[in-house]
């Protein structure tokens, strides 16, 4: 109570009260605002790469493709990819859109790509497949890659298409990245992404006879052909 005597008793030092506590509330809030801005409410920023624009599903990112955006450590979704170089070069698993963080399960092929269960949308399958020898550019399949299926069975035998299109997630087993040495290892195995339906498809053609695959362009190869035509 008699502080606040003194100070009615002389407005000059109450003016000089309240302009302190003015300054120390702005500094508090200043000091606030800093650290939002450092991002110290969710930890240090850390800048990732962004999809510069929407990426389709299939779709090989290239480094233009990608912008950098900093965020806070503690906001990051998990599986968050830090360095463009992780995410170069590799299959889009899903449709990406522009400004979304790339994660480890939504590529495929590259150097940031997750373990294969996570990688597998809730609606999508892994199947794996013994492919016959000379399956048209076979020595070459890595993940990320798209082939047609083919069947060949009967007597005389006869070959027809059961998918086309299909995305590789694996090649010769664990994801690696690497292509396989046919000649050295034998016909390959390749794990495709399919729809339950498919895959029960793959498991009797498989029974019923070979499965082969022939490997489909790149999309701007695909795009650049329809082009010319």
């Amino acid at each position: 109570m008699g502080l606040f005597k003194r100070l009615r008793s002389k407005p000059g030092l109450s003016a000089a009260a309240g302009t302190a506590f003015a300054i120390i509330a702005g500094l508090m809030l200043l000091g606030l605002v800093s650290k939002s801005m450092k991002g110290e409410r969710g930890g240090r920023l850390v800048t990732i790469p962004v999809a510069r624009h929407d990426i389709a599903m299939g779709v090989t990112v290239t480094d233009d493709m990608l912008g950098r955006k900093s965020i806070p450590a503690g906001y990051l979704v998990p599986g968050t990819l830090r360095r463009a170089s992780d995410v170069s070069g590799a299959r889009a698993l899903r449709f990406i859109g522009a400004g979304e963080p790339i994660t480890a399960s939504s590529i495929a092929g590259g150097k940031g790509a997750g373990n294969l269960a996570s990688r597998i949308p809730a609606d999508l399958r892994a199947y794996s497949i013994q492919l016959a020898r000379g399956s048209a550019g076979s020595s070459d399949l890595r993940p990320g890659d798209k082939v047609d299926v083919l069947s060949t069975n009967g007597d005389p035998p006869h070959t027809g298409t059961l998918l086309t299109g299909r995305l590789i997630l694996s090649v010769g087993g664990p994801p690696s990245g690497e292509t396989v040495d046919v000649e050295s290892s034998g016909a390959p195995s390749i794990t495709l992404l399919v729809s339950p339906g498919e895959a029960e498809l793959l498991a009797q053609a498989a029974c019923a006879g070979e499965i082969s695959v022939s490997l489909c362009p790149t999309d701007d190869e695909a795009q650049t052909s329809e082009q010319e035509q």
